[in-house]
C-alpha cells in the first residue's frame, strides 16, 4: 500500500512540474511572442482547414 501511495504521489509531483513548465512556456511565448514555440502548430492548425481545393482565397 505504501508503494502505491508513493508512486501516486511521485506521479502527481511530476504532473505538477509539467503543468508548471507548460504554463511558464505559455506565459513566455505570449509575452515575448516567440514564433518558434507555437509556429509549426499554429501553421498546421490554421492552414489545414482553410486550404480547400476548389475555393478561391479572398484577395
Amino acid at each position: 500500500m505504501k508503494v502505491q501511495l508513493h508512486c501516486i504521489a511521485r506521479m502527481h509531483v511530476v504532473y505538477l512540474k509539467e503543468v508548471d513548465l507548460l504554463a511558464s512556456l505559455m506565459v513566455q511565448s505570449s509575452s515575448r511572442r516567440a514564433p518558434f514555440l507555437l509556429g509549426p502548430r499554429r501553421q498546421n492548425v490554421g492552414l489545414v482547414p482553410t486550404r480547400k481545393k476548389g475555393l478561391t482565397e479572398p484577395g
